[in-house]
């Protein structure tokens, strides 16, 4: 039952009726549902009215008391806009707790900047080692590449032995594929630099705010 009430008093006069009792039993038990329409009347009835589908509206319970209030519900753009502000947040918060987490494993991992740096140093060190082993081999390669190219000019004006052909193949796939290896290992070792250099900024960050906490 849906009740059309012209005035803010006469809505709780009828509030005040469920609360004295004087409405009848069935009234008694049930809740009520307020609101105010196009032309700020108030209405209200015992489930919620149809004019107030679409606005705020407040439920009170069986003893008169407010339970509680109902926002108007969102337009589509309204809604799009909330999920989007919400989605953003989220976002924001993992990003503040991945960044609280890396900071702790940053400061477990470095007591100080004479760690951070032994550990640079090993880690280039290690990559620097590496990118020189493969390159000595490469250098092999094209020594032999010189070789085999020698070799082919015992056959100038001629087809070239199968094992020859199968020889000179391999040599120059083995150059590429070092060359590759050479290649990604020095990005590696640019990588390694680059990654520490942020970990030693990072570290300096959180001293100086530590400090600055202490000193609050």
């Amino acid at each position: 039952m849906s009740i059309n009430i012209t005035s803010r008093n006469a809505c709780i006069a009828s509030i005040l009726l469920v609360l004295f009792g004087i409405a009848s039993p069935a009234a008694h038990a049930a809740r009520t549902f307020c609101c105010s329409d196009d032309k700020k009347q108030q209405r209200c009835g015992d489930v919620l009215p149809e004019a107030c589908r679409n606005r705020a509206y407040v439920e009170y319970n069986e003893a008169g008391m407010r339970v509680r209030n109902v926002e108007r519900p969102l337009t589509e753009a309204e809604q799009a806009a909330r999920d989007a502000d919400e989605k953003k947040k989220r976002e924001l918060a993992d990003a503040a707790a991945q960044q609280q987490r890396s900071d702790q494993a940053l400061l477990s991992t470095y007591a100080d900047d004479k760690d951070l740096n032994t550990a640079r140093d090993r880690a280039v060190g290690e990559l620097e080692r590496s990118i020189k082993s493969s390159q000595e081999k490469l250098d092999e390669l094209n020594k032999s590449k010189i070789k085999i190219a020698g070799e082919t000019e015992f056959f100038k004006n001629k087809p070239l032995p199968a094992d020859l052909k199968r020889k000179m193949a391999r040599n120059q796939m083995a150059i590429e594929e070092l060359q590759a290896a050479i290649a990604e290992k020095k990005k590696d070792l640019a990588d390694t630099n680059t990654k520490f250099d942020g970990f030693a900024k990072r570290l300096q960050e959180l001293k100086a705010k530590d400090k600055a906490g202490k000193t609050n």
